[in-house]
């Protein structure tokens, strides 16, 4: 990009990272809900006001975490394999503590989290809930679990996008309002509307397509969804990929509640900005395999990540 700049050619980059912005960008414009909202030169405006911006009000806190004294082991994984890209991953989650998991593409993270949610096989190693063994061989059996995972690729993995907002809330958790052949559509109801509070899901009515929702918006609807299940372990793959950063603090905020809570949460990162403000503890994974784990009072740096990422 920088080559085609200086022989004269323009380019319009979209985005929602702001390091990428800072770092490409001569000027940035800024349009929220279809509408133009300003233009600025990148050297003279900080990064909140361009965020402030984007999402038309401030946000006095990004990362929003409270750390605490996380409770007992709620899982643990020894040495797992899949006979493909997952080669050896071990790890273990407490109560109330969310850690991140980073790690280049291809590193394995999100098949690790596939074979616990029993979506691929897990040929060997073991997996431990509450400390008792746990046999998982598909997604109802982790469900059974109180295991629930917001896949990566959420309009291939995810949604019905020909669906209404309240279909896609509920689908996971049909047996609380279906009875026989008969459908209790003010349960229905009641299920979709505590999410879309909960998460702030900003849609004009229940009966919207999912396809018609912004990125943020579908991606609150997943979250939303599998918290439905009631789960104690919530596995999030990417969790705010292709959301726009007035969403992301929303996410981020909703996270730190849960935990707060008692929940506990794995998530998958590409951005170790997110790994490190978010995180308890991060592991890294390179080839398959867990290659470290660092505490969040260690004041981890992205090098430290990298070179264990990069074995």
């Amino acid at each position: 990009m920088r080559m085609l700049t200086k022989k004269g050619v323009g380019i319009i980059y979209i985005s929602h990272k702001m390091d990428e912005l800072e770092q490409i960008c001569d000027r940035v414009t800024v349009l929220r809900d279809g509408t133009y909202v300003g233009t600025k030169v990148v050297k003279d405006t900080s990064r909140d006001q361009l965020i402030s911006m984007m999402v038309g009000r401030e946000l006095t806190k990004y990362y929003t975490r409270d750390y605490k004294e996380p409770g007992e082991v709620v899982l643990k994984c020894e040495n797992i394999t899949d006979g493909k890209m997952v080669k050896g991953a071990s790890f273990e989650l407490r109560q109330g503590e969310i850690i991140g998991f980073a790690g280049l593409v291809g590193a394995g993270r999100s098949e690790t989290m596939k074979c616990i949610f029993g979506l691929t096989p897990c040929l060997t190693g073991e997996i431990y809930v509450n400390g008792k063994p746990a046999k998982i061989k598909s997604p109802l059996d982790a469900m059974n679990y109180k295991i629930a995972l917001v896949p990566e690729d959420r309009k291939q993995e995810g949604l019905y996008p020909v669906q209404s907002v309240r279909f896609n809330s509920t689908i996971e958790v049909l047996k609380s309002f279906i009875k026989g052949i008969l459908v209790n559509q003010k349960k229905e109801e009641e299920i979709t509307g505590k999410y879309i509070e909960m998460m702030d899901t900003k849609t004009p009515s229940q009966e919207q397509l999912i396809r018609n929702l912004s990125g943020g918006n579908q991606q609150k609807v997943m979250i939303g969804r599998w918290l439905a299940t009631s789960p104690d372990i919530l596995i999030l793959d990417e969790p705010t990929r292709g959301v726009d950063v007035g969403a992301k603090s929303e996410i981020y905020a909703t996270m730190n509640e849960l935990v707060k809570e008692g929940m506990s949460i794995i998530m998958i990162s590409s951005e170790l900005p997110e790994i490190l403000n978010m995180s308890d503890r991060v592991y890294v994974m390179c080839d398959g395999r867990t290659t470290g784990c660092f505490h969040h009072s260690e004041n981890i740096t992205q090098e430290q990540i990298m070179k264990l990422a990069a074995k």
